[in-house]
């Protein structure tokens, strides 16, 4: 049963930089890219506006492969330990009502790469009509079998959707997975109807942690993350496509407190991310418990994590963090 509107077919993109390459020129203002870190991964910036995305891209395999069995677990759709994947669905209420709180009635709600469908069941429970977009086959299916929620596994730029058929279009840590995203959020706008509302999360790379750390900053994440945003670039790019940005909030509880405290550890020495990966669910994951000096990172986690919050509250205060959300209309 599709409780969003219906897809009508796919049409081929024309707008997409081929995997295996990267753009020539900077897709938010035309400028020219400079080096800017060298890796690996390397990651180039534009001179004129700061946007930033790697140098090479990975090939078209390597980025669909990423997010297949071993990114979601098959029987459940989950990519985490079981504390952690109820964690993450509180989270997923807690941006349903965040984003509830911005619109009135019921409507249509269309989530772009909707992980397991967590936030969409949310809305659907609220008499909503839902639809996601999901590259993951194992996601797509555990979305459907457990949750109802209808997925079409494709890019959203090859779906063909009725114009100006969803109240509202959520794009959460996807854009800087993407080889074009300008072209998504450009879609995001034919697919809005007028008043809807764009809600966009990335994470923020303008803060002391990616000046610190580099490419060793949790949320560089090589090779699946492709473009790296800060506030302005990101703006610039929405407003192109033909949103005005309403509000933007740059603390998040799901992601600010962890990505300081995973970068806290990223300056020990050895593999970057051990935490974070210690608890995913998968093959990497399983290996990395059974070590030792895993469980020095988790004992590290456990003493700074309160430390980690307190310091990631202050981007509720000033203009610094680690994540970066815009709630956005149609101009």
């Amino acid at each position: 049963m599709l409780h969003g509107p219906k897809v009508v077919g796919v049409m081929p993109a024309d707008k997409m930089v081929e995997p295996g390459g990267s753009p020539a020129r900077c897709p938010g203002c035309g400028g020219d890219p400079t080096g800017h870190l060298d890796g690996p991964p390397r990651i180039v910036r534009c001179r004129e506006c700061g946007l930033m995305w790697l140098a090479v891209f990975p090939e078209r395999e390597t980025l669909e492969s990423a997010y297949q069995e071993d990114y979601y677990r098959e029987e459940t759709g989950e990519r985490f330990s079981g504390p952690v994947e109820r964690a993450a669905a509180w989270f997923r209420e807690r941006r349903a009502r965040q984003i509830l709180s911005r619109t009135s009635g019921t409507g249509a709600i269309l989530d772009v790469g909707c992980g397991r469908g967590v936030m969409l069941e949310r809305f659907k429970m609220r008499g909503w009509r839902t639809l996601g977009t999901q590259l993951s086959r194992t996601a797509a299916e555990a979305a459907r079998r457990l949750r109802g929620i209808e997925v079409v596994c494709a890019e959203l730029v090859d779906m063909r959707l009725p114009a100006a058929s969803f109240d509202v279009v959520t794009i959460f840590h996807v854009l800087e997975h993407l080889t074009d995203p300008a072209a998504y959020l450009a879609k995001a706008r034919e697919l809005l109807r007028p008043g809807g509302l764009l809600v966009v999360e990335v994470p923020d790379h303008s803060g002391a942690g990616f000046r610190l750390l580099g490419v060793r900053h949790l949320c560089v994440d090589y090779p699946n993350h492709l473009f790296f945003f800060t506030p302005e670039p990101l703006e610039r790019l929405l407003a192109q496509a033909g949103f005005r940005v309403e509000e933007t909030t740059r603390f998040s509880l799901e992601y600010s407190p962890f990505t300081t405290l995973q970068n806290v550890l990223n300056l020990l020495p050895g593999e970057p991310n051990r935490f974070y990966r210690a608890l995913m669910g998968n093959t990497d994951g399983k290996r990395l418990r059974g070590e030792p000096y895993t469980w020095l990172h988790v004992f590290l986690a456990g003493m700074l994590g309160l430390p980690a919050l307190l310091v990631s509250l202050s981007s509720l205060f000033l203009p610094a963090g680690n994540t970066i959300r815009f709630y956005c209309r149609p101009d």
